[in-house]
């Protein structure tokens, strides 16, 4: 079994390890995707979809190996049908497209590299390069060159987007993201779980009994020291003022809310199938929520304009050239190294991701910070959850 080291900030130290038989080296030249956008055609080399797929794989060994083992890339993780591995090249597949169309347009936001960009993404490739042995970099398909193009379409994506939502932000209104977030309490009368595991219905008392509770809270004068009273779990929900339809809290417990001035009460408010709510609104006019309200709409608005500028061209991925990339050695993080090399890592490891947010934020006001790797995006949804500190009832 072959081991090599791996550095990159974010993940810290890496090892190759657990070499399988059957790992062909690649030809970074050969032909990965060809692009035809308008007149021009473009291709992106198998080179640097091996490296930013197998540098994507080396992330999730670090959190995903010691839970599902090391035979977790040939799983179907999510019961899709397809394999994690393949999951993620898709995912990566994605990343160079959206990359590759945000470079194209880069120009549309009159939007180049620095020269001081440039320096620091070379600075960061050689950096990346010489902190890493000849085995670790030969697995990973890295060399100074692919470093520097996979920096180079990340920062690129990076500034489109960033300035693509700040064009987009002109169209958004203030009663656009305008969030109300209250606090509420659910009186369960679905089911009850019992000593053994088991789940079964409540009895009319306990039906009955969950009501006196909730209208106890209703008419409470002092509504957080009832929910601590009554032992209850109190939870907080955001919502748009003035929707007419939400995705994850009934309706009925909206339109209440509507009704309600900050810091009112409401009445007990049955819901079918669930049981007895009593809502608190705490913010007309929730300002954090309104600001990742904002954010949401920014990042809907770019998502669009993407799909329009994919519909614009022609990407043709050469399947055979793909299945060259196969994730045959698993990345590790290495036993810790004695504390002097330790303390000298800590004060001049960087990473590639940092490296690219930097060059951003340097150089453009207010870049936001933009990452392809994941799956997924954490954008805050239109109506958000928070759960509070308390007991369930």
């Amino acid at each position: 079994m072959k081991k090599t080291y791996v550095k990159s900030a974010c993940i810290a130290a890496l090892s190759a390890a657990v070499l399988f038989t059957g790992c062909g080296k690649l030809d970074p030249n050969e032909t990965l995707v060809t692009i035809k956008n308008g007149d021009k055609t473009d291709t992106i080399s198998l080179g640097l979809g091996n490296f930013a797929a197998r540098y994507q794989q080396s992330m999730y060994d670090q959190y995903l190996l010691s839970y599902y083992g090391e035979g977790m890339w040939k799983q179907d993780m999510s019961g899709s049908g397809s394999t994690l591995q393949d999951e993620t090249k898709d995912g990566v597949l994605n990343d160079l497209e959206e990359q590759y169309l945000a470079k194209a347009h880069a120009e549309d936001y009159s939007i180049s590299l620095t020269d001081e960009q440039k320096k620091a993404i070379e600075e960061a490739a050689k950096k990346f390069i010489s902190d890493n042995d000849k085995d670790s970099l030969e697995q990973m398909g890295a060399t100074e060159d692919t470093v520097k193009e996979y920096l180079e379409y990340r920062t690129y994506y990076n500034l489109v987007a960033d300035a693509a939502k700040k064009e987009a932000d002109k169209d958004i209104t203030d009663d656009d993201c305008w969030m109300r977030t209250f606090s509420y309490v659910l009186f369960d009368t679905t089911n009850k779980s019992t000593e053994d595991g088991s789940v079964e219905p409540l009895t009319d008392d306990e039906i009955l009994e969950k009501k006196a509770n909730a209208k106890a809270l209703a008419e409470a004068e002092d509504f957080d020291a009832e929910v601590e009273a009554l032992e209850a779990t109190k939870e907080s929900y955001s919502y748009h003022k003035g929707e007419s339809e939400d995705s994850s809290m009934d309706m009925e417990i909206i339109k209440a809310a509507e009704s309600l001035k900050e810091g009112e009460v409401s009445a007990v408010i049955e819901v079918k199938d669930a049981g007895y709510y009593v809502i608190k609104l705490e913010k007309d006019h929730d300002t954090e929520a309104s600001d990742n309200k904002r954010s949401s709409l920014q990042t809907e608005a770019f998502n669009t304009l993407m799909d329009s500028w994919k519909e614009a061209i022609e990407w043709t991925v050469d399947d055979k050239v793909w299945e060259k990339v196969q994730f045959t050695t698993l990345f590790k993080a290495p036993e810790k190294e004695e504390k002097s090399t330790e303390e000298t890592e800590a004060t001049t490891e960087e990473s590639t991701e940092e490296t690219v947010e930097e060059t951003s934020d340097d150089t453009t006001e207010e870049a936001t910070e933009e990452t392809t790797e994941e799956t997924t995006e954490n954008t805050t949804e239109d109506n958000s959850e928070e759960t509070e500190d308390s007991e369930s009832n």
